[in-house]
């Protein structure tokens, strides 16, 4: 079981789009002290972005930096059953612990739940590493009610979800729902203390990119009964965790990178980079958390 806080580690690009693979070891390298785990290739990975050779690339470098001890989890969402069973396995080949999985959405009408548990299931089946669900209603389309995670949870092989929706009632019953050894992580950082309270065990978070060690000290604040402390954090964190996700998405998440020192590139076009007034901003908003940041 996943625990603590796991970025989904952005995929770095040259300022020309190519893929700068030493900077993803870098970045990871800087992470790696501050975090409990590592996503590889997840959405703020730029995913769609790039081609099977190259997903094949970052999961590699990524492997030969991530210490042995830290989960290593790899995304291989795809819209084809089989597409995904082959992601999954060279993921797993690649030494990914775990795999997470979105749900395919370009025919989104006919992805009724029991299509979709059939199609998390064959990938189960056939996966050698346990699979996460990625719930993501706001990028599929596609709402994994709590009652469907129950009934899916009950695969040997599916091992967690990721749930990024932010609906603090849908986590709280999916949590309810499924047995006690299904791994719950939330996937929205502005809710994470209300997430912890109804019974997340973790957390993979994009602002954790920019600013893990907070989102590590409200884990620990929460941990250790001390609620005041990791409401505080909550609060205080909310605005850059809006701001690089719902605001200005993986171009602002890769300036606020740049910003605290850290080489995470540029986006990859169609993507562009973040401009002069959007920089700014995240420079306020990292400034006003200076006295928590390590």
């Amino acid at each position: 079981m996943f625990t603590g806080i796991i970025p989904p580690v952005i995929t770095p690009f040259t300022k020309a789009g190519e893929l700068d693979l030493n900077a993803l070891q870098e970045t990871i390298r800087w992470l790696e002290p501050q975090v409990d785990g590592f996503l590889i290739l997840g959405s703020n990975g730029e995913v769609p972005y790039l081609t099977e050779a190259e997903r094949t690339q970052v999961l590699e470098a990524a492997r030969e930096v991530i210490p042995a001890g830290k989960p290593y989890i790899a995304g291989t969402g795809g819209e084809a059953t089989a597409q995904v069973i082959e992601r999954s396995s060279i993921a797993a080949k690649l030494g990914a612990d775990a795999v997470l999985v979105i749900a395919p959405f370009y025919n989104r009408g006919s992805m009724t739940p029991s299509v979709l548990e059939t199609h998390f299931r064959a990938v189960a089946d056939a996966c050698p590493v346990p699979v996460y669900v990625y719930n993501i209603p706001q990028v599929s389309g596609i709402a994994h009610s709590p009652a469907w995670m129950a009934s899916i949870a009950q695969h040997p092989n599916i091992a967690g979800v990721k749930d990024s929706s932010g609906d603090i009632m849908t986590l709280t019953e999916t949590a309810r729902g499924v047995g006690a050894d299904f791994n719950v992580l939330t996937g929205n950082a502005p809710t994470l203390l209300p997430a912890l309270s109804v019974g997340a065990q973790g957390a993979i978070l994009a602002a954790a990119n920019v600013i893990p060690s907070v989102f590590g000290k409200l884990r620990t604040a929460f941990m250790k009964g001390d609620l005041e402390t990791a409401l505080s954090l909550q609060r205080r964190s909310n605005a850059l965790s809006y701001a690089v996700t719902r605001d200005f998405g993986v171009p602002g998440l890769k300036a606020a990178m740049r910003l605290r020192g850290v080489n995470g590139g540029y986006p990859r076009a169609p993507l562009l980079d973040a401009d002069a007034a959007t920089t700014a901003k995240l420079e306020g908003m990292l400034g006003a958390l200076a006295d928590l940041l390590e």
